[in-house]
């Protein structure tokens, strides 16, 4: 993890992110408990989390939007009403905590440096979302 925010990309704000330690050796799918896909051939999606089990889910685009409309959404979304927010950098690797102010920010550094996208949630575990890069995707159960 200490060479993924030594990263030149995530370098110049990697204060910002601290460790989770009551969950360390989780994922964000295990420490909230989330459904996880097993058969990634019995469907077209590629991310981690069974969105199908949400009451609501919400999906978008993001590559059809510039930067900036993206972090607006994230600003109004419900996303903004919580101080934190808990994400994985890449899968595998520990959970961290950072501001939503921060996160919404700092979004596409983030993304760029997961290479595969990632998993987030609120701190209180109301909120998901999982971020794609490969489709450029954002599943959530939240409108962004």
């Amino acid at each position: 993890m200490k060479e993924l925010l030594e990263n030149p990309v995530l370098a110049p704000f990697a204060a910002d992110f601290s460790l989770v330690e009551e969950a360390r050796g989780k994922g964000i799918i295990e420490y909230f408990h989330l459904a996880q896909i097993k058969n990634y051939q019995a469907t077209s999606y590629l991310g981690n989390i069974a969105w199908d089990t949400f009451e609501t889910a919400h999906s978008l685009e993001w590559d059809l939007l510039d930067l900036d409309d993206i972090e607006a959404r994230l600003k109004k979304s419900s996303l903004s009403e919580h101080e934190e927010v808990f994400l994985q950098l890449r899968y595998g690797e520990p959970i961290l905590k950072i501001s939503t102010s921060s996160f919404i920010a700092h979004w596409y550094e983030i993304l760029y440096q997961s290479v595969e996208g990632f998993p987030l949630a609120t701190a209180d575990g109301k909120l998901f979302l999982e971020w794609l890069n490969n489709p450029k995707s954002i599943y959530a159960n939240f409108l962004i």
